[in-house]
């Protein structure tokens, strides 16, 4: 019996770790993340997709080869994971922790013999890593830890960014863009390149295919969760000791929540509490944790769909004359007020430099009629009628496709480049592990796509000499990163 029992727990053991290597999940994470899968390789990239998307007449002056498309960069090198950070997730603490925080926020909101205040629910370590942030209000929140690779799968360079290591000083003959945003540039931790990593890989080859006297560097400064203020304090405070060429602004999610949108959709009946998803389709324990339970599922749904569940009739309502863009009028239009402050921060930061700001649409993986597939689509089903509930689809979609139309108009008022990425990318579950975030292939196509939208203008500024921008400023290491120091709680409590 306990032979048996021993030889059905190995081939279970075995056919787990087989079925992780075939659906692309890590060979030893707990809980699998949500937008892995096989995409990368060249003999899995759906041709009805990729094939149509690389001839878009859109992409075609930047006269990109095909086959490049196909190409990766070499993995990141894994940093080692700081030992308290590593205790702490191991007792349950929530990732959050993993984090290195604002120190200003967490004395501000330390209570003596209580903790956080900001975060009551989710544990209470007796350490923090901390970072001192720039002068004024306390921004941004946290960021990632330094030189680390988390038990996610995010791996950071000493600066903090998602990458490989790089050097401070900017060498002769490199374009360095830096792009920021929150989740959607940072892309899943569990992804083996996010979308920054691709476009530098991207844009490397093409330099080198065009025989340029310049190569590439793409820094990943995004972190989940931030606000515009955010990379905008990341921009002033990591971003420009670095000499940047560019920074390429690529955000739109986290200021057009459900607050905003509220704003502007009117719900004319009652408001019953949002469904539940069909039994047979909700995520249970098994399929969270297993890979063969996750193709097992994918077996009982098959032909199951997601539609969009009955909702309450609404208006969708703007202010008279705003549905095109009058920028005089921006605040009252969802938080584009904030956002518009937040990229004149940058714009006017980078330039004593002689950087510029490259301003991006964003993707919404939504619109009226939207159906999800039961497995791949569940997390995207989930937070539009969770998350957005009871929003419509369809009013939802208006506001993202608003939202970028006043991007642009504003980008033109202040001579800032615009790329349109949410017009050439496609709208396909298959890049999208929920409504706005990649899986592996929508990483490869939305890195794709900002790489063919940037070459106009990296050609425009290679022939006026604009670019690269000299490094003048000798650093020997990163001015505003110091050592992470750990923060506490007697300290805190001591009030020191």
């Amino acid at each position: 019996m306990t032979l048996t029992l021993a030889s059905t727990g190995l081939m279970l053991g075995a056919g787990e770790l087989l079925m992780r290597l075939l659906d692309g999940y890590p060979l030893t994470a707990w809980t699998l993340p949500i937008a892995a899968g096989r995409v990368t390789a060249a003999d899995d990239l759906p041709a009805d997709l990729v094939g149509p998307f690389l001839a878009q007449s859109a992409l075609a002056p930047a006269r990109l080869d095909p086959a490049w498309f196909r190409s990766s960069p070499p993995p990141v090198p894994i940093q080692p994971t700081p030992g308290p950070i590593a205790e702490r997730l191991a007792a349950g603490f929530d990732k959050v922790f993993a984090l290195q925080w604002n120190e200003t926020l967490i004395r501000g909101a330390w209570t003596p013999g209580k903790g956080l205040s900001i975060a009551p629910t989710v544990g209470k370590p007796d350490s923090f890593y901390v970072f001192l942030p720039p002068p004024g209000p306390p921004s941004p929140r946290y960021r990632y830890p330094l030189s680390t690779t988390l038990p996610t799968g995010l791996t950071t360079n000493a600066f903090g960014f998602r990458g490989r290591q790089l050097p401070v000083d900017k060498p002769p003959a490199v374009v360095r863009i830096a792009c920021v945003g929150a989740s959607t540039t940072a892309d899943d931790h569990s992804l083996p390149h996010s979308y920054p990593e691709l476009l530098e890989h991207f844009l490397r080859t093409w330099a080198a295919g065009r025989g340029l006297p310049v190569t590439f560097e793409v820094l990943n400064a995004g972190c989940e969760g931030y606000y515009s203020f955010e990379a905008a304090a990341t921009v002033q405070h990591w971003v420009l000791p670095l000499c940047v060429d560019y920074v390429l602004y690529y955000e739109g999610a986290n200021q057009l929540h459900s607050p905003q949108v509220r704003r502007h959709v009117h719900i004319d009946e009652p408001t019953p509490p949002p469904p539940g998803p069909p039994a047979s389709v909700a995520p249970g324990f098994w399929s969270r944790h297993s890979a063969l339970a996750r193709r097992l599922q994918s077996v009982l749904v098959r032909g199951v769909v997601l539609t969009e569940p009955a909702k309450p009739k609404q208006t969708l309502l703007l202010p008279a004359g705003l549905e095109q863009p009058d920028l005089t009028r921006a605040a009252e239009v969802a938080d584009l007020a904030s956002i518009f402050g937040s990229l004149e921060a940058i714009r006017t930061a980078l330039a004593p430099g002689g950087a510029r700001l490259v301003l991006s649409s964003f993707r919404w993986f939504v619109r009226d009629g939207q159906e999800h597939d039961p497995i791949r689509g569940y997390w995207g089903w989930d937070t539009l009628n969770n998350f957005y509930w009871p929003i419509r689809y369809g009013n939802l979609r208006a506001l993202g496709d608003l939202q970028n139309r006043w991007f642009a108009a504003w980008a033109k008022a202040h001579d800032v480049d615009f790329v349109d990425v949410a017009a050439v990318v496609p709208e396909d579950g298959r890049l999208y592990s929920d409504h706005i975030h990649n899986t592996r292939l929508g990483a490869r196509c939305h890195a794709w796509a900002a790489c063919a939208l940037l070459v106009p203008l990296l050609e425009r500024d290679l022939q006026s000499g604009r670019i690269p921008v000299i490094d003048s400023q000798p650093d020997v290491s990163h001015p505003n990163c110091p050592p992470m120091r750990l923060l506490h709680a007697a300290e805190l409590d001591a009030g020191r």
